[in-house]
């Protein structure tokens, strides 16, 4: 069953596993640019936050990436997030633009994990039909950088210009 909401669609593939000619890789993440915007705190001392980000990804993804995403951060400074990002640049050489959905976890001061999926349909010039899911890791380092790291598997799915 699929979800669509504001164009972007839910099919449930993130539980498939990949078809067989998938191509498995990995990128490096450098956060360039990073906003905080408070949205409200609450009783219990937990906050729910924004965070806009601009990050540059090397690798197999080859590109900018732009991103919100949403945190709830508890006082013990555990959390959770969701996100949507736009990376426009290539995958394994094919240049283009797509969208990919997040979701992670604060796993304590300065790291956080999660799981992303490129929201099908969304890859333009030659990433059309791209098609993946990964996950990754980024931690913070001494100065408040962040920097994370990622594997993901990929394909293309057949497109109407196939």
């Amino acid at each position: 069953m699929a979800f669509r909401w504001g164009g972007l669609i839910d099919s449930g593939d993130a539980l498939e596993p990949p078809p067989s000619g998938a191509e498995h890789a990995r990128s490096s993440i450098e956060v360039v640019a990073y906003d905080r915007y408070e949205i409200s705190r609450h009783d219990d001392g937990s906050m729910l936050i924004s965070t806009v980000l601009t990050e540059r990804f090397t690798g197999a993804i080859d590109g900018i990436g732009r991103a919100d995403h949403l945190r709830l951060i508890y006082p013990d400074g555990s959390g959770i997030s969701t996100g949507i990002e736009r990376i426009d640049g290539a995958v394994a050489g094919r240049s283009g633009a797509f969208i990919l959905t997040a979701h992670g976890r604060d796993i304590g001061r300065g790291k956080v994990s999660g799981a992303w999926v490129v929201q099908s349909g969304s890859g333009t010039d030659q990433l059309e039909g791209l098609r993946g899911r990964g996950h990754y890791t980024a931690i913070a380092d001494e100065d408040g950088r962040w920097h994370a790291e990622d594997e993901f598997d990929y394909w293309f799915a057949p497109t109407a210009s196939d």
